[in-house]
């Protein structure tokens, strides 16, 4: 099957769900193409600065990008390129070149998919114009697509209880490789780390919706009852404020801020270098990183947001915490700096980890597919 994948960015650097995606789909013998912009989501911005080439196992067509309004590039070409296909996979229904490839796919008659991961309204312009879109175009894309997915339960709860989308959704996660993402009992040092008991590890845009600033103020707790340190990989605007935060705690010497990027194949080092993974977030889509740190073996601190409604089961893989919670948060970290409970949740993590493995969501993907 000759399937394209439509997504407004795509950097092989950070592998999210249109790697992932393409990846599985390949493996299973399909002659996958992804359509994408020159232009780099704000996320990619903050990692990764350089242009990167890699020997990929499906095909990556960058398109020539004339703007990029709001986080929305605007692309020409798409629908000279898709003809050829005989299933469009639309990566979200407000993005102008998702628009383009699903009005040339219907003139073509081709299949199309469409997945979401919105959870939430932001704030601002881009929140009046996905209330645009929602009432037009985007409003077309669901409602006439024939498969209708979406990346997590509370996306689907979103899409009909907030923007009001009446027909059937199904569920599809996420997914990790579970070949790549897997605990290394030696792992090489991706990360100086020093000789604290429990390494507590963030991975994430140093973002207010990150929640980060709840994580830091729930380590002033943590710290003082365990010989614990927190360590914070990324980048972002929050930075400055995050650091001064720890400085008034007068936690510093136990928050480290590591601004390197770590190319995604080298990351499972990372995970299994620590302890514990915390996910703060207030808003949160899905949380990739979370299942990525499972895969590893690791137990987990989330949030009732987004995608860790799926991934962590509470008391069992982890724990999730109320969002803005830093009491919780550091509750359930001092928890997990308990050895047994670490490593029986940490194993069961890695179980968990294992049914969202990207083959077993590309299957479910082709299963849709064929069905109609």
């Amino acid at each position: 099957m000759k399937i394209c994948i439509v997504a407004p960015y795509f950097t092989p650097f950070v592998r999210g769900n249109e790697y992932g995606l393409a990846d599985s789909l390949s493996r299973l013998g399909n002659d996958v193409t992804i359509i994408t912009s020159m232009s780099k989501a704000p996320r990619e911005k903050t990692v990764f600065e350089g242009h990167l080439q890699k020997n990929l196992p499906f095909d990556v067509v960058y398109l020539k990008t004339i703007a990029d309004v709001f986080e929305n590039p605007v692309v020409v070409g798409v629908s000279d390129r898709l003809s050829e296909f005989d299933v469009v996979m639309l990566q979200e229904d407000y993005p102008l070149i998702c628009h383009m490839a699903f009005f040339a796919a219907k003139i073509h008659g081709i299949t199309t998919v469409l997945s979401s991961e919105r959870t939430y309204i932001p704030p601002g312009f881009k929140g009046l114009g996905l209330s645009f879109f929602d009432a037009t175009v985007s409003r077309l894309l669901r409602e006439n697509t024939d498969v209708f997915t979406v990346h997590c339960t509370a996306a689907r709860e979103f899409l009909k209880n907030v923007i009001g989308v009446s027909r059937d959704i199904d569920v599809v996660h996420v997914g990790v490789d579970c070949s790549i993402f897997k605990p290394i009992n030696e792992p090489e040092n991706r990360i100086k780390y020093g000789d604290e008991d429990i390494r507590v590890l963030n991975v994430a845009r140093f973002h207010k919706y990150k929640g980060l600033e709840y994580l830091i103020t729930a380590m002033k707790r943590v710290v003082g009852e365990v010989n614990a340190r927190l360590y914070l990989l990324g980048k972002g605007g929050e930075e400055l404020h995050l650091k001064k935060l720890a400085g008034e705690l007068g936690i510093t010497e136990h928050v480290e801020f590591i601004t390197t990027p770590v190319p995604n194949e080298e990351m499972p080092h990372v995970y299994s270098s620590c302890d514990i993974y915390v996910q703060p977030s207030v808003i949160e889509p899905y949380g990739i990183a979370v299942l990525e740190a499972m895969a590893c073996g690791k137990p987990v601190v989330g949030t009732n947001v987004g995608g860790m409604l799926d991934t962590i089961a509470h008391g069992k893989t982890g724990f999730r915490a109320e969002p803005a919670n830093p009491e919780e948060i550091a509750e359930y970290t001092l928890l997990l700096s308990d050895d047994k409970l670490r490593r029986k949740m940490g194993k069961n993590a890695r179980r968990s980890a294992e049914k969202f493995d990207w083959i077993e969501i590309g299957r479910k993907y082709l299963e849709l597919i064929e069905s109609i």
